[in-house]
């Protein structure tokens, strides 16, 4: 796990990330005030670490996190995330416990064209649960090759 230090003087934000590559699988936490430059900062960790993959799964969880960030920012963030170093070709899944946020989170999707590869949560627990019934299915996603006739089985908990 790697922990990265807050920019902000707010001593209780932090963002961390590790990845499991005997599970295809990346989890990245935030806690506190999180704007921009910490998610900037996070993916631009992760795409250097020797065991990245982009064929790895993502759960990202911004539960414990105010999201401090504009229409703007998370329209550079979306672009950022569809430039091809940093473009998975996984599920992302994130955790929202903030109603407000999960508008926010939800517009990353369409901007970084990988709404059908996301999937958002109120919980961590409901997140893990989803991902471990769909973990083992190919998701779609831009650029994927498949064709608009493929649709995977996808398992809801429940």
């Amino acid at each position: 796990m790697k922990l990265l230090s807050a920019d902000r003087p707010e001593p209780s934000a932090w963002r961390t990330y590790r990845i499991d590559p005997a599970q295809r699988l990346r989890v990245e936490e935030y806690q506190g005030r999180i704007g921009l430059e910490d998610l900037r900062s996070v993916a631009e960790a992760v795409v250097e670490a020797p065991s990245w993959s982009r064929g790895h799964h993502a759960l990202i969880d911004f539960s414990a996190a105010h999201l401090d960030l504009t229409a703007n920012d998370v329209l550079r963030l979306s672009l950022l995330l569809r430039q091809e170093d940093y473009r998975t070709d996984g599920w992302l899944v994130f955790a929202v416990g903030d109603s407000s946020f999960f508008g926010t989170v939800r517009m990353l999707g369409p901007w970084a064209r990988n709404t059908d590869r996301s999937r958002i949560f109120r919980t961590r627990q409901e997140a893990e649960t989803w991902l471990e019934l769909n973990a083992d299915q190919i998701p779609p996603g831009f650029g994927s090759g498949f064709s608009d006739a493929y649709q995977p089985v996808i398992h809801t908990a429940g």
